[in-house]
């Protein structure tokens, strides 16, 4: 009897660390619009203009001071350590170019590292040295 409990333990225990490495790995939730606080590790001097990041979908737009001057699509790769984004950009200064990047969230606050738009290499982690941008923001609204 000793031998069956082990056994049927053991099954329970097998099947239980196979579902966890299954589970499937959840992107980020970004829909909403999002304020930055910080860019690569300075705050917005006093007086100066929001900087805001709207997520709608699939697509996104960035808008500075209300008016819009960058609109795209982006695209999340969860299964990837950090996170991954591509944001495509449609309309703006970088228009036609793709500006690669990691991203998480945590409760209410965004952190972002991006590449130069146009730049072949993703950053790796969330610092200043290895982003060309790196940026922090807090969640506004949920759509």
């Amino acid at each position: 009897m000793m031998h069956v409990c082990a056994f049927v333990m053991g099954v329970f225990l097998a099947t239980g660390l196979a579902a966890q490495g299954t589970k499937k790995a959840t992107a980020p939730v970004l829909e909403g619009t999002w304020v930055v606080t910080s860019l690569n590790g300075q705050s917005a001097p006093e007086g100066t203009p929001q900087l805001a990041l709207t997520f709608t979908g699939d697509k996104y737009q960035q808008a500075i001071g209300g008016q819009v001057n960058e609109r795209g699509a982006f695209k999340i790769d969860a299964a990837k350590k950090p996170v991954t984004i591509d944001l495509v950009i449609n309309e703006g200064d970088d228009a036609g170019k793709t500006q690669l990047g990691i991203v998480e969230v945590s409760g209410e606050t965004m952190r972002m590292g991006l590449s130069i738009p146009g730049a072949a290499q993703r950053p790796t982690d969330f610092t200043a040295k290895d982003a060309a941008l790196l940026v922090v923001a807090k969640k506004l609204t949920s759509k």
